[in-house]
């Protein structure tokens, strides 16, 4: 009797073992998305701590499962801890910087919000072509999403269709360039900054590449957001 118990045992170690370090694992690569540019990584969770990095957006992060509201007197937000793919590590605002599944690239003119994952609760929102968004959670064929809208301060959140958005890298990488290229108001510099994306070896697979060799491609006319690192 004593010997069964004593292989029982045997057996089941490894996969308690095995349980917690997959557990490990899966907190340890939790993500989180930046969806806005330039954003600051600090050492501590408060506005006036230093800048040690700075987050673009569209970057993809590790979330370090912790979360903190800014401690410095009279300052309102809540940091989250993450870290770069280069191994640094840091806070960040979690308005700008956003726990969820992956990022993704919009691929439609207009893709149109639903306040829930069905057809019937559709919102006056859109997200434009080349937006950048964080992928919260998916259902039915809908994606939960929170981004900004090229050229706006606001962010927004809601529902798309599955089909309105691209995961790949190089897509992400090019919408990102691309939405400046064509915010710039001098033709002759914005003719540049295109081509400079078109020239781009590493670029040329991404399917918003079509997009930007249209003659005339034209400058946006909202307001450009600002590249200064922000929080």
């Amino acid at each position: 009797m004593m010997k069964k118990a004593y292989l029982l045992l045997l057996a089941i170690i490894p996969l308690v073992f095995d349980s917690c370090s997959m557990c490990h694992r899966n907190k340890e690569t939790k993500t989180a998305i930046c969806i806005a540019d330039n954003v600051a990584l600090r050492t501590d969770p408060n506005k006036t701590a230093k800048v040690i990095s700075s987050i673009s957006l569209g970057e993809t992060v590790t979330f370090l499962d912790e979360t903190k509201a800014d401690s410095t007197s009279g300052q309102s937000g809540t940091y989250i801890r993450i870290k770069l793919k280069d191994g640094q590590e840091g806070w960040a605002l979690n308005a700008y910087v956003i726990v969820g599944l992956r990022a993704a690239a919009i691929i439609e003119d207009a893709a149109v919000v639903y306040s829930r994952p069905n057809l019937l609760n559709k919102t006056s929102k859109t997200f434009s072509k080349m937006d950048i968004v964080a992928v919260k959670s998916e259902q039915d064929g809908f994606l939960e999403v929170i981004g900004k809208r090229n050229g706006s301060k606001s962010i927004q959140s809601g529902w798309l269709k599955a089909s309105s958005v691209v995961y790949a890298d190089v897509d992400i990488a090019v919408a990102k360039f691309a939405s400046k290229a064509l915010k710039i108001t001098n033709k002759q510099k914005r003719e540049e900054a295109i081509q400079e994306i078109l020239n781009n070896p590493d670029l040329k697979s991404s399917v918003f590449i079509s997009s930007l060799t249209q003659p005339e491609a034209p400058a946006a006319t909202e307001a450009v957001v600002s590249d200064s690192i922000q929080d």
